[in-house]
């Protein structure tokens, strides 16, 4: 560029001019990547939310057309080692007929306990598919983990969720165990009625968010009484660690598959909880937590086990937030802040708590 000077001569800028005008320049941006970055993930979080009143409405849905909540699994040898989903189950509520016939749901292995039904061959094709509705747009695009079963059949991509059904704040996810009082809407082979809700439906969870894949949790939550924060990598196994929540398989527990070649550990879950196995607060946004629910060494003198089932935890990548579905159909935040007792008031149906509205 060039400017005119006094004499009627153009001269172009000095060296200084321009230094100064690239400092501008520079500063302008630097204030301007904030505010771009900040809408981006408004607009992101306003998906998120969207995603999760859709979910909402199918849940109400099949609870219209059946009378009860879908189980967050069903089925299956001692209620563990379940047969399908509650994500199988709302896929016609949520325009995905086509996608719920592509599974067998009479596909089983067999005998006098009929279970693992989602495994077999004949339910491969549907175990693959992914819907954008399930995943946080602020996390992930797609699916992160692909497997090999022992069933015999490969997907590059299995079907992920980050949004993961609400257990409550009982140590056990299985119905008549436990704090029974401090149980949520969903569970392994639970059928919740609406006049179950006697907290209030705009006071109890449903779902939330649990932000799977493991650029999201690096760490996870080892121990039970002394449960720490350690490095995925760290995970006492002889191959390679992936945190997800496989939507379709219906085991509530982590799953050793052949990934990529080797021999890999999955660990995830279904069903996200306030307190950890022993009881103890489980705080929003804390590190994932392994799922392993099938241990039933019943304690001596109790009807169930002293330790409770192993479940993870809610968390987002939303700064200070998490998205939680109610049940009245409503979605709204819950800061990291929240404190344990409100926090895990809001997760069960029948505690009995009054959770004041500024408590969130």
């Amino acid at each position: 560029m060039m400017k005119i000077s006094r004499d009627g001569r153009t001269r172009g800028f000095t060296l200084i001019e321009l230094l100064v005008v690239i400092a501008i320049i520079a500063v302008l941006i630097a204030l301007l990547l904030p505010a771009v970055q900040s809408a981006r993930e408004a607009a992101r979080r306003i998906q998120c939310t969207n995603n999760m009143k859709q979910l909402g409405l199918a849940v109400h849905n099949y609870l219209d057309s059946h009378n009860v909540l879908p189980p967050a699994a069903q089925g299956g040898l001692g209620a563990v080692y379940m047969n399908y989903t509650g994500y199988s189950l709302l896929l016609p509520y949520i325009e995905q007929t086509n996608g719920y016939n592509l599974f067998n749901f009479s596909l089983n292995s067999g005998g006098a306990s009929p279970i693992q039904g989602w495994s077999k061959p004949g339910n491969s094709t549907a175990f693959a598919l992914q819907f954008g509705l399930f995943l946080c747009p602020s996390n992930r695009a797609t699916g992160e983990v692909g497997a090999t079963t022992s069933d015999g059949w490969s997907l590059d991509k299995v079907a992920v969720t980050d949004y993961l059904f609400s257990g409550g704040a009982n140590r056990y996810v299985l119905k008549g165990y436990g704090e029974t009082n401090r149980m949520g809407p969903f569970g392994f082979d639970t059928a919740t009625r609406l006049a179950e809700i006697q907290d209030g439906t705009s006071n109890t969870f449903l779902m939330g968010e649990s932000a799977g894949g493991n650029q999201r949790n690096k760490f996870y939550a080892a121990g039970t009484t002394n449960r720490v924060c350690m490095p995925l990598a760290s995970y006492n196994t002889a191959g390679p660690v992936y945190y997800d929540n496989l939507m379709f398989m219906a085991y509530g527990r982590s799953r050793t598959w052949t990934v990529g070649g080797s021999t890999a550990r999955i660990i995830g879950g279904l069903v996200a909880r306030t307190v950890d196995s022993v009881g103890n607060a489980y705080p929003v946004n804390d590190c994932a937590g392994e799922s392993y629910t099938d241990v039933f060494d019943a304690a001596p003198g109790l009807a169930y086990p002293a330790s409770g089932q192993k479940l993870t935890n809610f968390r987002s990548t939303h700064p200070g937030t998490t998205n939680f579905l109610f049940g009245d159909g409503t979605v709204r935040g819950v800061k990291d802040s929240i404190s344990p007792a409100a926090y895990q008031a809001l997760s069960t149906v029948a505690g009995g708590e009054v959770v004041s509205s500024d408590a969130m």
